[in-house]
């Protein structure tokens, strides 16, 4: 399992919510939940499109539309192929798969932990092939996330207002980095390579406060289950080892010129 004490370290989780929680963003550096989703993850998942739920792509039409393989009907965009979505991404289209948080054990693990805090949250990995691959303008979101880098090397700017004139701070985040962003920081990433990150992000109880904290309750998540099955353990037995004794009654070589 996993547990917030974890998650924030090495910030303890008084500090945090007493000073960061839906005041300021904080910046966690650590060699630590880095492998949570990889590029071999990746390349599974989407080998089975269009089995795959609610994928996006961002600027997919070089005019920063977004195409959502769940609403291409209603937004009247073009159903696409498996080889043209494999086409933009080697044309350095940055990806996002919603709702990724059953392609590992640990991700679930982390969403059940976070929601002893926080409202029912969700997992979006981000990702891109190359350097500059173009993702979401300067935006803000309606949710507390928390961004765990996996690969690569992304830079990010927040901004202190929605006009993004007045720069709050910048930084690069690497594999293992923790970001945490609170409701409503206006915020742009520039991916300087090959990157993934995952967001993972929920809303707040109702009535959620530090003079009147609720911690725990009912969760609906549906529980990780182990589907392996109890395999009993192979003996090998190895035959006796038979020798040629006409073979090898004879030396090696043949003393004889």
């Amino acid at each position: 399992m996993v547990s917030i004490e974890q998650i924030l370290d090495p910030i303890d989780v008084k500090t945090f919510f007493s000073t960061y929680w839906k005041k300021k963003h904080l910046v966690i550096r650590r060699n630590k939940f880095k492998d949570l989703y990889t590029f071999e993850q990746l390349d599974k998942y989407l080998n089975q499109y269009p089995d795959v739920k609610s994928l996006q792509i961002l600027n997919y039409n070089d005019k920063d539309e977004r195409w959502c393989l769940d609403k291409h009907k209603k937004l009247k965009q073009p159903m696409l192929s498996k080889q043209e979505v494999y086409t933009l991404w080697t044309k350095g289209k940055s990806f996002v798969l919603p709702f990724a948080e059953y392609q590992s054990k640990k991700l679930v693990d982390i969403c059940f932990e976070l929601e002893k805090y926080f409202d029912r949250g969700q997992v979006n990995v981000y990702a891109s092939p190359a350097a500059n691959s173009k993702s979401f303008p300067p935006h803000r979101d309606g949710t507390e996330n928390f961004l765990f880098h996996q690969y690569g090397r992304v830079k990010w700017t927040l901004y202190k207002n929605f006009d993004n004139k007045e720069i709050l701070d910048e930084f690069i985040l690497e594999p293992g980095d923790l970001l945490y962003i609170p409701i409503g920081m206006f915020h742009k990433v520039e991916t300087l390579g090959p990157r993934i990150l995952l967001s993972i992000h929920f809303t707040n109880k109702k009535n959620q406060s530090l003079e009147k904290f609720s911690v725990g309750g009912s969760n609906s998540r549906r529980k990780w289950y182990n589907w392996l099955p109890e395999l009993p353990t192979a003996t090998i037995k190895r035959p006796a080892r038979l020798m040629n004794k006409a073979r090898w009654s004879k030396p090696y070589f043949n003393k004889k010129i």
